[in-house]
């Protein structure tokens, strides 16, 4: 999706291209319909994956605790192994995943425009390979890990290619991941619902605090969509 972003020449806003609205109904539009796909769908998931368990491990280092190792599976799911002293920070990094994700994403659209946004790509180049170095360690994962960073570090030296064609391109990864997290989050509430032990973080969190897992999983589903719809109040008057 990405190569979309080069072949559609960007008209300037401040020196920087803004995404149109035709091009931002159309990347709505392959993320929906290329995402579900079993093998290439998993690849772009992943982005979801990564910053998910990265929330888990930010939290984690933040409050004092220790991070693991983060697996990102073939099947766009992944785990964070932390440890953490007391039950308050590990109800908070338990909740970190699915709310850093729309969070994130607000930032990233936040970014579209701004002349700044250039080292969007320098940070997602860092903490990927900060991610290799410390905590990933499956072959699936370490894989994807080096084509994102390889990619994010293309962008870096392609001449011009951030100048002209950022705004696309953030516009393409805040996209994929809040549409993405809104996903996860409406499976975790099925499963919530129907299987409750098997609910991910939402059943970690109903172990700490015995509130059942399915209303977690509503928390974190209605607060990805309110983020989600507050960027697009936002921002969507700036497309062109």
């Amino acid at each position: 999706m990405v190569l979309i972003c080069f072949v559609i020449r960007p008209k300037k806003h401040g020196g920087f291209g803004m995404p149109s609205k035709i091009f931002l109904y159309i990347v709505i539009a392959l993320i929906i319909i290329i995402s579900r796909f079993e093998t290439i769908g998993v690849v772009f998931r992943s982005l979801n994956t990564l910053i998910h368990e990265l929330g888990h491990a930010i939290i984690a280092i933040i409050l004092g605790g220790k991070v693991g190792k983060i697996k990102l599976n073939d099947n766009a799911s992944g785990s964070c192994s932390t440890s953490s002293k007391g039950s308050f920070k590990s109800f908070l990094i338990a909740s970190a995943g699915y709310l850093f994700c729309a969070i994130f994403s607000y930032f990233i659209f936040y970014s579209i425009g701004k002349t700044w946004n250039q080292y969007i790509f320098w940070a997602l180049l860092i903490i990927s390979c900060l991610s290799l170095i410390f905590w990933i360690r499956n072959t699936y994962g370490i894989i994807w890990t080096i084509a994102f960073a390889s990619i994010n570090f293309g962008l870096i030296l392609i001449p011009n290619a951030i100048i002209n064609y950022s705004s696309y391109i953030l516009l393409i990864l805040g996209l994929l991941i809040s549409l993405e997290n809104i996903f996860g989050c409406s499976i975790l509430l099925k499963i919530s619902i129907f299987d409750s032990k098997k609910a991910g973080d939402a059943t970690n969190m109903a172990k700490l605090t015995k509130i059942p897992a399915f209303v977690w999983a509503s928390g974190f589903l209605a607060f990805s969509i309110w983020m989600s719809y507050i960027s697009f109040k936002e921002f969507y008057p700036l497309f062109q």
